[in-house]
């Protein structure tokens, strides 16, 4: 019989497990903010979510010994292993406390913007000119999110919060972007599913550190239906999309994925509406559409 995988091209399947994991990591803010309401706070969350996933990435890179890959380079392991904890260690950890404070639509319009902080970096770094039409697109894209912020801070009764809660995001941003950029390399050198399982090794190792020596671990004790999102947001949310998209970069390349990826604000803010009965009004749409137009731009150029 005919492998049925052969009707499929690359490229399809590429796209496939973009939009897949895309529509995976826009969900994960809509879970955080329905655990949230039930009185759980970001750490003990981000404690529970990690304790989910750390079989699933210990089972991957179990089976990847077992297919006796080449031993890691002297260093490469402790590279990995802080290239980890930079984002789904700190990076996570500001992005769930940020969400104690903002919607879930702005933290994903927030999230978003990391393809242009790349950029940024590698013209600071590597010398590379910024063109004028990249110019350009970065100003849409950062317009875009400052339209959103302004929506958010009118709707908010404390300023302040909404303040913070845009900068804890803003700056896992930062940190997230600034993981893309060291470990672009490093996912080249050892394969993707590779680097994925040890550095989520990592940063599972990480936040659970974090939790048993800063946090009360009274406060793992929560209801079954926490229990059950901390479980989704693991799965879900963590595990899946981070194979699927790093799947779909070896297919597709960075610049395609982000393109296709443009989606994810959009199905944060429908299913804001839909789940949190989030409003959604003209100027978050609009706000959107800057954002989303600006980074496909930057990435289509790219």
């Amino acid at each position: 019989m005919e492998n049925s995988h052969a009707r499929f091209s690359p490229a399809f399947i590429g796209i496939v497990c973009v939009f897949i994991g895309t529509f995976c990591f826009a969900s994960k803010g809509i879970i955080i903010k329905l655990a949230y309401q039930y009185g759980i706070t970001a750490a003990p969350l981000l404690l529970l979510r990690m304790l989910f996933a750390l079989p699933f990435y210990a089972a991957v890179a179990l089976w990847i010994h077992s297919q006796k890959s080449a031993p890691l380079a002297k260093g490469d392991g402790w590279k990995i292993a802080g290239l980890g904890l930079l984002s789904y260690y700190l990076s996570s950890l500001l992005d769930f406390m940020g969400l104690q404070y903002i919607s879930a639509g702005l933290e994903r319009l927030i999230l978003y913007v990391y393809p242009t902080l790349v950029l940024l970096m590698l013209a600071y770094w590597k010398k590379e000119k910024i063109t004028g039409k990249t110019k350009i697109a970065l100003a849409i894209a950062y317009s875009g999110m400052l339209l959103v912020f302004i929506q958010d801070l009118r709707l908010t009764s404390d300023w302040n919060l909404t303040l913070l809660g845009a900068g804890l995001v803003m700056l896992s941003t930062i940190f997230f972007a600034l993981f893309v950029v060291l470990a672009g390399d490093m996912i080249r050198k050892v394969g993707s599913s590779r680097f994925t399982a040890y550095a989520m090794l990592s940063a599972c190792t990480g936040v659970i550190v974090h939790g048993v020596t800063l946090s009360d671990l009274a406060e793992l004790h929560q209801s079954n239906q926490v229990y059950v999102l901390a479980l989704l947001l693991a799965f879900f949310c963590t595990v899946i999309p981070s194979f699927l998209m790093n799947k779909g970069i070896s297919l597709l390349g960075s610049g395609k994925t982000a393109v296709l990826g443009s989606i994810g604000p959009v199905i944060t803010l429908f299913l804001g509406t839909l789940v949190l009965n989030e409003h959604i009004t003209l100027v978050q749409l609009l706000g959107a559409a800057l954002v989303i137009g600006g980074v496909g731009l930057v990435t289509a150029n790219k």
